[in-house]
């Protein structure tokens, strides 16, 4: 217990394939974060035909296919194992089946964006053990520049690199969930073309959107979860997405507990824009106040494999926490695989935020802006602590004070903060938090 005198609620919280307890106090807790009450669909099966029957803003999918038709389907990756394809990817290629493509005459391309493509087991975790057989599987490859082709460039200047395959299938269709995603406002529609089927340099060329237009001006302030309008990254990403032109999407929406929620098939933009509405009223929730004290994880494996996946929901903890710069941060993610697929080390060798960000603008990569955005939290906050398995010197290095347990980063937080409201966030990266007025 935290005191014998005082009584405090508990919990237990994912933290890679485990879990980890703590307590808070009665007197101390100011809620949790969770998302609106939305019955999950009773019937998947039929949810996903009435999508694919009636689609949002386009034919439906029967009339745009035919039997001899060359159908690639872009594919949510291993890092993205939580939005469960397994479940629901079968029933799309029945499907096509039905509209009478054959199994051999359908490509599921796996959209790894930058992440390194997986091996044998993970493609079967993907796919599930009963995925047909005759459908062809190949991993895009951001690296791989013989599997790419170029499409020219959008107004924002980002030369667009696909992967061959998505442009060598008659139609292409897009599958994914919508979340909310740190700076891109949303993930889903055209997200599985940029990053998923998009070369390295396009990826950098439009990750560096996030960044503000005036140097030292750190992040813009449109690209933040939960906003579409005035966000760089997602309206370059949208620009590539017609570029490539995909013939239909199927995006889901899933609960916190990975229930699915919602089906939203048809045009890429009006589809994608049905189900962002419906995610954010679903998950925006309204906060009591803004906390002393925030805890956020991403809610377990495989959500919090690296520090690079246990940070996307930053920006939701920091909307979150009170604005004087006084308040603290604790995040949680167990980080099994270290630091993440890129070469993050130099990038915590920098130091400042300062350096970071020149660095970040002669040079930008993927590693340096997950540091970078992981650093100016530091200067949002009095104290940001990670809960994971990293080398504690490594934490260390920008900033961040390390913990093994969330139990003993709370105490430190209380000790630094008495009497400091505390606000749970256990799926941080799906829920955007509301202060009430």
């Amino acid at each position: 217990m935290l005191s014998g005198r005082l009584r405090a609620m508990k919990f237990t919280w994912e933290f890679g394939r485990g879990t980890q307890d703590f307590e808070v106090p009665d007197h101390l807790y100011l809620g949790t974060v969770e998302g609106a009450a939305v019955n999950p669909l009773r019937d998947l099966e039929g949810a996903l035909r009435g999508a694919l029957e009636r689609p949002i803003g386009s034919p439906p999918l029967a009339e745009l296919v035919r039997g001899g038709d060359r159908v690639a389907i872009a594919c949510p990756d291993f890092h993205r194992l939580w939005v469960r394809a397994r479940v629901w990817l079968p029933m799309l290629v029945s499907h096509l089946n039905r509209c009478g493509v054959r199994d051999r005459d359908i490509t599921v391309i796996i959209a790894n964006g930058t992440h390194a493509p997986p091996n044998y087991r993970e493609v079967r975790m993907i796919l599930g053990e009963d995925f047909p057989p005759n459908v062809r599987v190949v991993s895009h490859d951001a690296r791989d520049e013989a599997s790419l082709r170029y499409l020219g460039k959008t107004s924002f200047d980002t030369p667009l690199w696909v992967n061959r395959h998505a442009l060598e299938a008659d139609h292409l269709i897009l599958t994914g969930a919508v979340v909310p995603h740190a700076f891109a406002g949303y993930g889903g529609g055209r997200k599985a073309v940029l990053p998923g089927l998009a070369g390295m340099k396009t990826v950098l060329a439009n990750h560096r959107r996030a960044l503000s237009d005036t140097p030292g001006g750190g992040i813009h302030p449109g690209a933040r979860p939960g906003v579409l309008s005035g966000n760089p990254v997602h309206e370059d990403m949208l620009e590539a997405a017609r570029l490539l032109g995909p013939r239909f999407i199927v995006n889901l929406a899933l609960s916190e507990e990975g229930d699915f929620l919602g089906v939203f098939a048809g045009d890429l933009e009006k589809a994608h824009a049905q189900g962002c509405r419906f995610v954010s009223q679903a998950f925006r929730v309204e906060i009591p106040a803004k906390a002393d004290i925030v805890v956020a994880s991403r809610g377990g494996y495989p959500m919090d494999l690296t520090f690079y996946q246990a940070f996307q929901s930053n920006a939701n903890a920091r909307a979150a926490l009170r604005d004087d710069g006084e308040g603290i941060i604790v995040m949680v993610g167990e980080c099994s695989q270290g630091l993440g697929p890129y070469e993050f080390r130099r990038w915590f060798d920098l130091g400042g935020v300062d350096e970071m960000e020149r660095e970040l603008r002669r040079a930008f990569t993927v590693a340096g802006f997950v540091v970078f955005r992981a650093a100016l939290l530091c200067r949002q906050a009095r104290k940001v602590m990670l809960v994971s398995g990293l080398p504690p010197e490594t934490v260390k290095r920008i900033g961040i004070v390390p913990h093994r347990s969330i139990r003993e980063a709370l105490l430190e937080a209380m000790d630094t903060l008495p009497g400091g409201k505390v606000l749970l966030m256990p799926h941080a990266s799906q829920t955007i938090p509301s202060p009430a007025c």
